[in-house]
């Protein structure tokens, strides 16, 4: 596992530390964590079944990652959220959530107060990652777009050590940071980015 700063910005008002598995070299290129594209799903044409090898490889990952980094926080005062994707979940197939129901598999397996569901987006965003997608509305990512498109639960938040998840970061997209100030807006003792990839600068 390796860790980076995140660097306060318009859109967060301190450094938070970041940790991934892998480095995201680009869509089938040698060595790059596929199983992540496979997750997103976005031609819809796998069904659950097909992408159960693409999720066992994400569990494994994010099992052995997160339990590492717990160890080092309070487990007791834990939640593990997620980052939503971009749209509200009736736009998605259930075969299209499988990365988040890795995570939430991987925070029941180590006992950790499981906080997946905790972000829900309520309203529709750009999808960043694809913007060539048809029918992509929403909004770019703005400062303060996670509170306007997202139900928030605070009770996964408030006085927390939040480990935020998401499959992959990206510097300068600023969704992520976005969602960590949002988190520390909404109570949180400390949050800590952890994503399973991280695009190379």
């Amino acid at each position: 596992m390796k860790t980076y700063t995140i660097k306060q910005n318009k859109y967060l008002d301190r450094d938070v530390k970041g940790y991934y598995n892998c480095d995201y070299i680009g869509y089938q290129k040698p060595g790059n964590p596929d199983f992540i594209n496979h997750l997103k799903n976005m031609s819809r044409q796998k069904s659950e079944t097909d992408l159960v090898e693409d999720f066992v490889v994400a569990a494994d990952k994010l099992t052995n990652d997160l339990k590492t980094l717990a160890k080092d926080k309070e487990m007791s005062n834990m939640t593990v959220c997620t980052i939503p994707r971009a749209k509200p979940d009736s736009n998605y197939l259930q075969s299209q959530l499988m990365f988040r129901k890795a995570v939430s598999s991987s925070v029941d397996n180590i006992g950790l107060k499981n906080g997946t569901n905790a972000i829900k987006r309520v309203r529709n965003t750009k999808t960043t990652h694809n913007w060539r997608l048809e029918n992509n509305f929403g909004d770019d990512p703005y400062k303060g777009i996670t509170k306007d498109t997202c139900v928030i639960d605070k009770n996964f938040v408030e006085g927390k050590n939040v480990i935020l998840v998401d499959d992959i970061y990206t510097k300068d997209v600023n969704v992520a940071e976005d969602c960590i100030q949002t988190l520390f807006d909404f109570g949180a003792k400390d949050v800590i980015l952890y994503t399973v990839a991280k695009t190379k600068d």
